[in-house]
C-alpha cells in the first residue's frame, strides 16, 4: 500500500492543477463579478487583487492565456519605452499604477485592469523590488499547482 505522497498526490493544496486551468477559473471569476446577475459583485480592492493574480497565472500559462498575458504586459511595456514620454522606464509605469490604483474612481471592471496592468509591469520590471512582490504573489500560485 503506497502512502497518498507517495501516489503523486499533495502536489498541491487542491490537486493537480496547470496553470492554464488557473487561468480559466479566474476569467470565469471575472466574468461573473462583474457582469454577472448574481447578487455577488467583486468590490474595487478584491477586483485588482483578482486581475492581479488572474494576469500572473496568464504568464505562466501555456497556448492561450500565455499569449493573452503577453498581450497585457506589452501595454505597460510600449508605455515605458514611449519616447514621446521620454522613456519614462518600468518603474515609473509601476509606480503611476500603484498612484492610479490608490487614488483613481474605480469600478470592478477598471480595478482588474489596473490589477493586470500592475502584474504585468512589475513582472516586466527586471531586478528590482517588484520582482520581489511577483515571487510572493506567484508562491500563491504554486499552492494551487499552477
Amino acid at each position: 500500500m503506497t502512502s497518498l505522497l507517495a501516489a503523486g498526490a499533495g502536489t498541491s493544496a487542491l490537486g493537480p492543477m496547470s496553470a492554464t486551468a488557473v487561468s480559466v477559473i479566474l476569467i470565469v471569476l471575472i466574468i461573473y463579478g462583474i457582469w454577472g446577475k448574481g447578487k455577488k459583485k467583486l468590490a474595487r480592492g478584491p477586483a485588482q487583487a483578482v486581475g492581479f493574480f488572474a494576469e500572473l497565472a496568464f504568464l505562466r500559462a501555456d497556448n492561450w492565456p500565455h499569449d493573452l498575458g503577453t498581450a497585457i504586459q506589452d501595454v505597460p511595456r510600449q508605455i515605458a519605452a514611449n519616447p514621446d514620454l521620454g522613456a519614462i522606464g518600468m518603474t515609473a509605469v509601476v509606480v503611476i499604477l500603484l498612484v492610479l490604483s490608490a487614488f483613481a474612481p474605480i469600478v470592478p471592471f477598471t480595478g482588474v485592469l489596473w490589477g493586470m496592468f500592475t502584474a504585468a509591469a512589475m513582472t516586466a520590471a527586471q531586478g528590482s523590488v517588484w520582482r520581489a512582490i511577483i515571487s510572493v504573489a506567484t508562491a500563491g500560485l504554486s499552492l494551487v499547482g499552477a
